[in-house]
């Protein structure tokens, strides 16, 4: 019978494997280097000779191609400024996006009582339920609790979560659930007629159904029509959010548990997963200096002595 068969070999190496598993990291950290550079010893002169093959295959291309010295330098030198121009203009682009986001969200509220700050997104669930956009921006910049996420001036993102910390803060969007319910009106996108009796807007409660949507029920004779806008009217939300859109009537279906009152389906303008740049309207004056510290009473002056009983 043969000592070693191909069964036995891999048994011992399978045992020696556990083994060395078995063993402190710090006894291996010591000796497996060693052995691995000597088993990838006989591959070195086979991937060094790959190497050169790539590279006389795929030489580097010279950019200036039988130029002298000085125009390879000037030329250099001009890619080089035309990258920095490039850049200054992306970042003026960014700053010109910005100011537009704040100018839109101001000129759509001049009543005051709030002030915008606009913060990017930084993180998306980070460990959270899904759903919570992070933003790089907190409580060192007056966000609050509930404090209103815009985006394009008017239409809503959410509202701030909970746990607001000094320099960051999560959004709940408003197709998560943890959003709630929510009052709204549906504003008819065509003014109805003089006379006609129809209300400037129609009470609606929507609740997330994810996926950007929200569903609520109306009355089965409100005039709501697709494509109606669908705006915040709600007491629990600050004033500062009060009118803000929250998307666009997707349709308008009967409710098999009500004869009486139809499902409503509103589809936001925006998806919250795709944002990079939001706006956080809060209370003005929300963000203070703090109190100044106190300090230690003025030091008695010299000589001077301390009165006790029977001192006059």
């Amino acid at each position: 019978m043969a000592l070693l068969t191909p069964r036995r070999l891999v048994a011992a190496a399978l045992g020696a494997a556990a083994l060395l598993a078995a063993m402190p990291a710090s006894w291996q950290r010591g000796w497996t280097p060693a052995v691995g550079t000597l088993l990838w010893l006989p591959a070195r002169p086979l991937a060094y000779g790959l190497s050169l093959v790539r590279v006389r295959l795929r030489a580097p291309d010279d950019p200036y191609p039988a130029r002298p010295e000085e125009l390879r330098s000037a030329m250099e030198s001009a890619d080089r400024l035309q990258g920095e121009l490039d850049a200054e203009r992306l970042r003026a682009d960014r700053l010109e996006a910005q100011l537009r986001e704040l100018s839109e969200v101001v000129e759509r509220d001049r009543r005051g009582g709030w002030r915008p700050i606009l913060a990017t997104v930084v993180e998306r669930n980070a460990g959270r339920p899904p759903g919570l956009l992070g933003l790089d921006a907190g409580s060192g910049q007056g966000i609050a609790e509930g404090d209103p996420v815009v985006t394009g001036g008017n239409r809503l993102v959410g509202r701030i979560a909970g746990g607001v910390g000094a320099w960051r803060s999560f959004v709940i969007p408003l197709d998560d659930r943890r959003s709630g319910r929510i009052d709204a009106l549906a504003v008819p996108a065509e003014k109805p007629a003089a006379g006609a009796g129809a209300r400037d807007g129609i009470l609606v409660q929507v609740v997330a159904k994810a996926d950007r949507t929200l569903e609520g029920e109306l009355e089965s004779n409100a005039p709501v029509k697709p494509g109606d806008a669908v705006v915040l009217s709600d007491a629990s939300w600050p004033h500062a959010a009060q009118g803000m859109r929250l998307g666009l009537v997707e349709s308008v279906g009967p409710l098999d548990s009500n004869p009486l009152r139809r499902r409503i389906t509103v589809r936001m303008e925006f998806d919250p997963a795709r944002l990079s740049k939001v706006t956080v309207k809060t209370a003005a004056g929300a963000a203070q200096a703090a109190p100044p510290a106190p300090t230690a009473p003025p030091a008695a002056p010299a000589g001077a002595r301390k009165k006790g009983k029977g001192t006059p």
